[in-house]
């Protein structure tokens, strides 16, 4: 999953400033020097909103300071849209531009590889054996696992990671995850790059009894209810407590697994 990639930062902005000059839809029954001094922050907000979805495409050592850049020109831009409209309401198309950019800045923070599982149900193990391994890499971003003897469906994330400023990490850490998800009891599909990476919420029936759904949200926005299942093995270059599997107990009957972003497009096209 190694990044080849030669993209640079520079280009991948100039691309999409060059498409948000003829695509940025303002409006045009407003006139004056407020507009026209949004003008130009409002496509660099644009560009920069569309180029941090493909941080992918760079060289993974440039992406923490095409993130600090990104950082420092969503701010700068935010800045001058605040100035130029002073006292006035800000309309709302520009609120959006702004809103977006930081989403997207927040989510390219948190993009990383997922292991989803792909059986019908999925046990982690115990990490102890590997956590040696993993502080020999010197990685300093973080690894989230299911909760070991805890288990998970068809559908849901049981272990994700992502370097300090977002996105894959080096290939040995992503193959000592691997490695340690085939010793366990169930199967994932291959790992993928997910933006946010997500949390599994245990939700519960409390008046009919036991598990209503698993509920696959991203770690990014408002957390819903529910037990998270994802628990840090490391963050920062420290490995974490990590709780002992429970006794052994009869298997729960499958739950349904629901990631968040499909209820919110289906309410999206039902609205």
């Amino acid at each position: 999953m190694s990044a080849n990639d030669t993209t640079t930062w520079a280009t991948l902005l100039a691309g999409w400033v060059h498409f948000a000059q003829s695509a940025v839809a303002l409006p045009k029954d407003e006139t004056g020097e407020r507009w026209r001094a949004s003008i130009a922050p409002a496509i660099a907000l644009h560009a920069l909103s569309m180029a941090l979805t493909e941080l992918h495409k760079l060289d993974p050592d440039e992406r923490p300071l095409a993130m600090d850049k990104a950082e420092l020109g969503i701010k700068e831009h935010a800045a001058t849209l605040n100035e130029s409209w002073g006292g006035e309401p800000m309309p709302e198309s520009l609120m959006i531009l702004m809103g977006d950019a930081r989403t997207a800045w927040e989510e390219s923070l948190h993009e990383g590889v997922v292991w989803i599982v792909s059986s019908d149900r999925f046990i982690t193990r115990h990490p102890a054996d590997i956590t040696d391994k993993l502080l020999d890499t010197d990685f300093l971003g973080e690894i989230f696992i299911a909760t070991p003897g805890t288990e998970l469906f068809e559908g849901a994330p049981v272990a994700w990671t992502r370097d300090n400023a977002g996105g894959q990490p080096d290939d040995e850490v992503i193959k000592i995850i691997s490695e340690f998800l085939q010793t366990c009891e169930g199967d994932t599909f291959d790992p993928q790059i997910v933006r946010p990476v997500h949390q599994v919420y245990r939700q519960f029936n409390f008046l009919g009894g036991g598990v209503q759904r698993d509920l696959v949200a991203p770690v990014t926005g408002e957390l819903p209810p529910g037990q998270p299942l994802l628990i840090p093995l490391l963050v920062g270059g420290e490995i974490c407590p990590v709780p002992l599997p429970p006794r052994a107990s009869k298997p729960i009957d499958p739950v349904p697994v629901q990631w968040a972003d499909a209820d919110e497009e289906a309410r999206a096209e039902g609205s």
